[in-house]
C-alpha cells in the first residue's frame, strides 16, 4: 500500500472495505503490527483506524487480547434490522414527494443492470446503489449516514449468499415492488414493500449467523 494509505482515514477505509466485502471474516484478527506492515506505517494510525471501526461496529477491541472483526449474534441482528426498518422508511417517506420523473428513471435503469448481473460484488454495489438512489432526495444527511453504518454491520454477512440464484430472485421481486410503489407515489405501500424486503433480507443474514455459531 505504501505511503499512499499512511493516514488513519485511508487505512480505516480499506479495512471497511475489507470487512464488508468479506474480505476479512468475522472472529479474524487485525494484528496491528500486521496491519501496520501492510500499509507502510506505525501502529499509531492503525489503532485510530481500529478505534473508528470498532465505533462503527466492525470491529471488536478485546483488553490483552487485541482487535478482531465483529461477529454478530442474531439478537444484534434483529436489531440492526429494527433499526434499518425505522430509519429506511423513513427515509422513504420523505424521499418519495422529493423523486422526479428523472430520478425514478435513474432508479429504474439501476434495478435494470443489477438484474444482469453476474458477478457477487458487483450485484452487491449495484444494490446498494438502488437504495442510495432511493432515500437521496429525502436530504436527510444523518439519516442516510446511520442507515449506511447499519447497513455495512450486516451486509458482510448476506454477500456470503449471493450466489443462490433464489435469493437474487427474491431480491429482484421485492426491489420491483418498492420501485413500482414510488413511482406511483404510494408512501404507504412503498414502506411496506421496504418492510417486506427487509425482513426477507434478515432471514438470510440470519441464516448466516447460525451456521457459523
Amino acid at each position: 500500500m505504501g505511503r499512499l494509505c499512511a493516514t488513519s482515514d485511508a487505512i480505516a477505509e480499506r479495512l471497511r472495505a475489507d470487512i464488508v466485502g468479506g474480505v476479512r471474516e468475522p472472529g479474524s484478527a487485525l494484528r496491528q503490527e500486521l496491519v501496520a506492515s501492510e500499509f507502510g506505517v506505525s501502529r499509531m494510525p492503525v489503532r485510530d483506524a481500529l478505534n473508528q471501526l470498532q465505533s462503527e461496529g466492525l470491529v471488536e477491541l478485546i483488553p490483552n487480547r487485541g482487535a478482531f472483526v465483529a461477529s454478530m449474534t442474531l439478537e444484534q441482528c434483529a436489531e440492526a434490522f429494527e433499526l434499518r426498518s425505522i430509519l429506511e422508511c423513513n427515509a422513504l417517506r420523505y424521499a418519495i414527494p422529493a423523486h422526479t420523473d428523472k430520478s425514478i428513471r435513474r432508479l429504474q435503469q439501476i434495478q435494470q443492470e443489477l438484474e444482469l448481473e453476474q458477478d457477487p460484488a458487483a450485484w452487491a454495489q449495484g444494490d446498494r446503489s438502488f437504495h442510495e438512489a432511493l432515500y437521496e432526495p429525502c436530504q436527510r444527511k444523518r439519516t442516510l449516514q446511520i442507515i449506511e453504518l447499519l447497513r455495512n454491520v450486516v451486509e458482510r454477512f448476506y454477500l456470503a449468499k449471493l450466489n443462490h440464484d433464489d435469493h437474487r430472485r427474491g431480491w429482484k421481486r421485492e426491489h420491483r415492488s418498492i420501485l413500482r410503489a414510488v413511482a406511483a407515489r404510494h408512501s404507504n405501500d412503498a414502506c411496506k414493500q421496504l418492510r417486506i424486503h427487509l425482513r426477507e433480507t434478515q432471514k438470510v443474514v440470519s441464516r448466516v449467523i447460525q451456521q457459523q455459531g
